[in-house]
């Protein structure tokens, strides 16, 4: 690469797309190259680290010391990636394989695998190896919620355990019991359909009979106001106790639940109101939650409008599910999106200057907030566009990947020749990149000190900062002039 780029026979924007293409940097060195586009491209990234691709099938991205190394197959499905403390080899769904080193210690790895999603293994230097075949056998540490989870030609046999608590079950989720030695833990067993229970002693009871047909039980019993609760499963139920009543018929369709002016005593919010009604669910709901430690109001009248509000978030949509209006705001920031589903959304946040933070209060004074504003729009499947608060902005079109982030790596390296007519990004300094379908039109302008731009074939052009221009037809017959002169 280095012996391409002091050869001044070829321009800077050598242009033959798509047979081949390089780009020369400012420093001389060769930054980007091309050859049979939209198959193989190499490029190197600011960081110095090295990017080979050959698309859509493979790309390979190292750091320049070659500490990490980064190899993505057909994306997003495959994936190999290396550093001194982590490697992860995947190939969703059929295969995956992580070894990381153990809180950080070299020399302590463990390993976690999987083959198909139905061969499970791994190993730990604290001895919790595991090897699981499912259905027929299995014991995994960390599984779900659980510390461990085990079974045996599932569902014939399971048994989990959390903390001090075990669970067993025949026939899951039929047959069960589960509890810890300390009897003042919670414990329950279940025959089901026949009958089932569920203890945490001092604070709760619930019981069934012929699930799913009829529940009953308390709870809050470990203060001054315990509620008891009965339900005829879907048609009748209801829970009552101190200042709270609530009722069900036809569940989910007609709910009603509220307490008293005043709420019990040592309540999170003790006076605070709550009020809600379905009638009928999902079409008109009413719901005032002043009593929890997280207020929630809600009015629908669906599918024509929902409104929902707390002291974090107002949230409005119409004609469910095409049109969401949604403002959140946090210690360090305030959101807005808009969505108009399928084709149109818009995320804007705005960041809180430093003496506003630590609050959760809505701020609604420009004052309040930093210069600056991340604006993302996206027009689907036509267009994109994205602006953040330190000057760097980007628009594409087409863009049909509809998701950004974690869920975007690799797939516009890989795929986006497919469909992007023309992209173009640049940053507050001044620096901008364009380019057209299979590089049909490519220009970049370095923060002005140079600007160069090329047409397969036909022409490349380049101006510096010092006046020098040049002109070359058909790649290689130079025209030099200043515009000084």
């Amino acid at each position: 690469m280095t012996t391409l780029s002091s050869c001044a026979f070829l321009p800077v924007e050598f242009n033959l797309s798509p047979l081949y293409r390089q780009r020369i940097a400012p420093d001389g060195r060769v930054a980007e190259v091309d050859a049979l586009w939209p198959l193989i491209h190499w490029e190197r990234h600011a960081d110095e680290a090295s990017d080979v691709r050959l698309r859509p099938l493979w790309r390979r991205v190292a750091a320049a010391d070659g500490s990490k190394i980064r190899h993505e197959f057909v994306a997003p499905f495959g994936e190999a990636r290396f550093d001194p403390t982590e490697s992860v080899v995947r190939l969703l769904p059929l295969f995956y394989y992580r070894e990381h080193l153990h809180d950080g210690v070299p020399g302590q790895w463990d390993r976690d695998w999987f083959f198909t999603p139905l061969i499970w293994g791994g190993s730990s230097v604290l001895g919790e190896n595991y090897f699981a075949v499912f259905p027929i056998f299995g014991s995994i540490p960390q599984f779900l919620t659980y510390e461990r989870f085990t079974w045996f030609l599932f569902p014939l046999f399971l048994r989990t355990k959390k903390g001090d608590t075990t669970g067993t079950h025949l026939f899951w989720p039929f047959t069960g019991w589960g509890g810890s030695d300390d009897p003042q833990r919670p414990y329950w067993w279940r025959i089901l359909p026949f009958f089932g229970k569920s203890i945490v002693p001092g604070k709760s009871e619930s019981y069934s009979l012929l699930w799913p047909f009829f529940h009953w039980g308390k709870d809050r019993l470990d203060t001054e106001y315990p509620r008891s609760s009965f339900q005829f499963f879907p048609v009748v139920g209801w829970k009552t106790g101190g200042a709270f009543v609530a009722w069900s018929f036809l569940w989910p369709f007609f709910r009603h639940a509220e307490n008293s002016d005043l709420s019990e005593k040592g309540g999170p919010l003790e006076g605070g109101r709550y009020r809600y009604w379905d009638f009928p669910w999902p079409l008109l709901r009413w719901l005032d939650d002043d009593y929890s430690d997280k207020p929630l109001h809600q009015r629908w009248v669906t599918p024509f409008w929902q409104h929902t509000w707390t002291d974090r978030q107002d949230s409005t949509v119409l004609l469910y599910p095409l049109i969401w209006l949604r403002h959140y705001w946090n210690k360090m920031s305030d959101r807005r999106d808009t969505y108009v589903l399928p084709f149109f959304w818009r995320n804007t946040i705005r960041y809180k200057k430093k003496d506003k933070r630590g609050t959760f209060d809505m701020l609604e004074d420009d004052a309040d907030f930093e210069e600056g504003i991340d604006d993302h729009w996206r027009l689907w499947p036509f267009a994109d566009y994205r602006t953040t608060r330190n000057g760097d902005w980007r628009f594409r079109t087409l863009s049909p990947w509809p998701w950004d982030g974690t869920y975007a790596t690799g797939i516009r390296e890989a795929w986006d020749f497919a469909w992007t007519l023309w992209h173009d990004e640049g940053d507050a300094r001044g620096n901008r990149r364009t380019r057209a379908f299979a590089h049909a039109w490519s220009s970049r302008n370095f923060a002005g000190q140079r600007y160069q731009s090329s047409v397969p074939f036909l022409f490349n052009y380049v101006a510096d900062e010092d006046g020098g221009r040049t002109l070359r037809l058909l790649q290689f017959l130079p025209i030099h002039w200043s515009s000084d002169r």
